[in-house]
């Protein structure tokens, strides 16, 4: 009997195995704790450079960066340009709507608190999402759902995105679509990243890609190595 061969591998399958070594990594991640307030920090101050008016955040789920501090600070500050409205994701089906931040939350099916508040469609000046990594695109690959990906193509007026994460895990090879949101920003730790109009660039500012490869006990023949900073 002659054996068939596998299909290659295609780059949904890529990307799903990309994901789940992520999730794997991420529960071992211990170092987040020691370095969250430095987080937090480089958060704020990016936020005082940036200057929006909107800003979409997110409400955190355990594996995610804990942004209710920001939130909080967000809140309570006035800044040059006045008050900054905080809005947050209320999921409705296979997307969600944008709602004003109120303190009375209540969890969804999805284990994601949401505040009761109303719907609305302001101009988003800064989007701040989670993510589980990056290829070399600077393109998010986040938890499967694709609803920060639907609700980006609504948006008429493409705000900034910072991509935040606990750990840094990047593919070296490009396993995203371009349906996938692209960042401008990415922070890690108290590290920032940006992307410029070399969308590699970023690749080179985090580590000597060999050094990190070596670090991790990766092979450098493994094109879709889940690399970490």
């Amino acid at each position: 009997m002659i054996k068939q061969s596998q299909n290659p591998p295609n780059k949904d399958d890529k990307k799903q195995i990309f994901r789940q070594q992520c999730k794997k990594q991420l529960k071992k991640n211990h170092t987040y704790f020691a370095k969250k307030n430095l987080l937090i920090q480089t958060l704020q101050n990016l936020f005082i450079s940036l200057r929006p008016k909107n800003v979409l955040l997110y409400m955190p789920m355990s594996f995610e960066v804990d942004i209710y501090p920001l939130i909080l600070w967000l809140r309570r500050t006035r800044f040059q340009q006045g008050k900054i409205k905080v809005f947050v994701p209320k999921i409705r089906e296979i997307s969600f709507d944008s709602v004003e931040f109120r303190l009375h939350v209540r969890k969804n099916n999805y284990g994601i608190y949401e505040p009761d508040s109303i719907a609305k469609t302001p101009k988003i000046d800064l989007m701040l999402i989670p993510i589980l990594g990056i290829d070399q695109t600077f393109r998010r690959i986040g938890f499967g759902k694709g609803m920060y990906d639907r609700f980006y193509a609504r948006l008429k007026h493409k705000p900034k995105v910072i991509f935040i994460t606990k750990k840094l895990y990047f593919s070296s090879e490009i396993i995203t679509q371009d349906h996938d949101i692209k960042g401008d920003y990415l922070i890690c730790d108290d590290r920032i990243m940006q992307r410029d109009s070399n969308d590699r660039n970023y690749y080179y500012q985090l580590a000597d890609k060999r050094r990190v490869l070596r670090r991790s006990g990766i092979s450098l023949k493994q094109k879709n190595a889940c690399c970490q900073c």
